[in-house]
């Protein structure tokens, strides 16, 4: 019985070996989220809608308030003419959505306040580019911008200058939301959530003046920006456990691997008794 030992830990190690290799892919970090295959003309739609975008964006920079409404119609048009499917999922189409409303609604009181007028063109800007951008999206650019918000959030925090800190904190809140609907379009629902999350959180401490816990709240805001952002250093090519999708098959795959190598320890140790004349380490006594 024990001559078939071997063959079958070597399946077994293969089987393993075979089960490992499926699992890595989907635990690889990838910050964009994966999506259904796109239909042929969603592509084609979504660079008509940015072009369209890149018009308005023009526009308001020259203050015509009659041609952004012009361009906000076709915008209108084409967005419910058009299918995105493959290209963000549904709450990417929800955010793409009340970017283009918040546009219209800025059109609208654009002599009252250009300055919003100016933000929410660049916001629905920015997202439509990243509906046909996915490596060089125009909204990345705000990396080092993000994370100088949070430097000096933290330098502020350090000096205990509570009205330092809010205006970096206010800063950093405006830059996110220029870029919240790009960033809810590429990147997985759980990612924006737990982002949305630390904003809310960071606020409260600022409110609240807690320059001490602000300043630890930092360090993981550089973290998870640089997650967010996709420029996580030292990446591994696995995830850590309590990453992975399905922890419990990892383990699985891990015990029966912990599970083989003792077999195969326990068998040698048979087979190295049934040919030795005594042990090389005999027992103490």
């Amino acid at each position: 019985m024990f001559r078939t030992v071997p063959k079958f830990l070597l399946a077994l190690s293969a089987l393993l070996m075979l089960a490992a290799n499926s699992m890595v892919e989907p635990i690889r970090a990838n910050p964009i989220q994966a999506q259904p295959q796109s239909s042929p003309a969603a592509p084609i739609q979504a660079k008509a809608l940015n072009k369209e975008a890149e018009q308005v964006y023009r526009h308001v920079e020259e203050g015509n308030v009659q041609a952004v409404l012009e361009d906000m119609r076709r915008v209108s048009a084409l967005f419910e003419a058009s299918s995105f499917q493959g290209l963000t999922g549904v709450e990417g189409i929800h955010a793409l959505s009340e970017s283009i409303l918040e546009m219209k609604e800025a059109t609208a009181r654009a002599v009252q306040d250009p300055q919003h007028w100016m933000r929410s063109a660049g916001k629905l800007r920015l997202a439509t580019d990243s509906l046909i951008q996915t490596k060089n999206a125009l909204w990345l650019q705000y990396h080092k911008v993000i994370r100088e918000d949070l430097r000096v959030m933290g330098q502020y925090a350090e000096q205990k200058d509570t009205a330092g800190m809010k205006r970096a904190y206010d800063s950093l809140t405006e830059h996110y939301e220029l870029i919240r609907p790009s960033v809810i379009i590429q990147r997985k629902p759980e990612d924006v959530n737990m982002m949305d999350s630390w904003i809310s959180y960071a606020g409260g401490l600022v409110s609240s003046g807690e320059s001490e816990q602000v300043q630890k709240v930092v360090a993981q805001g550089e973290e998870m920006i640089n997650m967010l952002f996709g420029k996580k250093k030292d990446e591994p090519a696995l995830a850590p456990l309590g990453e992975v999708k399905n922890p419990i098959m990892w383990q699985l795959v891990i015990g029966a691997f912990i599970l083989a190598a003792l077999s195969f320890a326990g068998y040698r140790k048979y087979r190295g008794q049934l040919y030795s004349a005594k042990p090389m380490f005999p027992p103490k006594r």
